[in-house]
């Protein structure tokens, strides 16, 4: 059986695989300036989480997990390279995820989901709270799920 893994992101050497994926799918293949793409919370802190999704042992996703001050987990930065990408993955991250910061005592996770991927995100579970809006020129709507 074909193995995915999440590896919760402990060292600088797997933040930087991940930054290469978000590099290509958001820099070179979705036209993501680097200046937008890559902010204060692509380090290793207590504030942020970064997970590298691999495949066969091969790097294909990558995710970010903000910490909010009111316990809130915001999911940002979720890319998968393109050859991934509507084979399953997504959902399984996402029950894996939900999995991991209910453990850790978080009660909600938000998003701001690019609206094209939207109904993804309601199919686990999670509800539309805004009309559109524009980010990094891409339309997006605000996405939550209590945990």
């Amino acid at each position: 059986m074909k193995k995915l893994e999440i590896r919760k992101v402990e060292n600088q050497s797997l933040l930087e695989r991940c930054m290469k994926i978000r590099n290509q799918v958001f820099t070179l293949e979705k036209g993501v300036s680097k200046e937008i793409e890559v902010d204060e919370n692509d380090c290793l802190n207590e504030r942020c989480n970064h997970f590298l999704i691999q495949y066969e042992e091969k790097d294909i996703g990558t995710i970010r997990c903000l910490h909010t001050p009111e316990n809130t987990i915001r999911i940002q930065r979720f890319c998968f390279l393109k050859a991934y990408r509507g084979m399953g993955f997504g959902k399984t991250v996402m029950a894996y995820l939900e999995n991991y910061y209910k453990n850790e005592g978080v009660t909600e996770i938000e998003m701001d989901a690019k609206y094209e991927v939207f109904s993804f995100y309601e199919k686990c579970g999670y509800r539309k709270i805004s009309d559109v809006f524009i980010e990094a020129d891409i339309e997006h709507v605000k996405m939550r799920k209590e945990i």
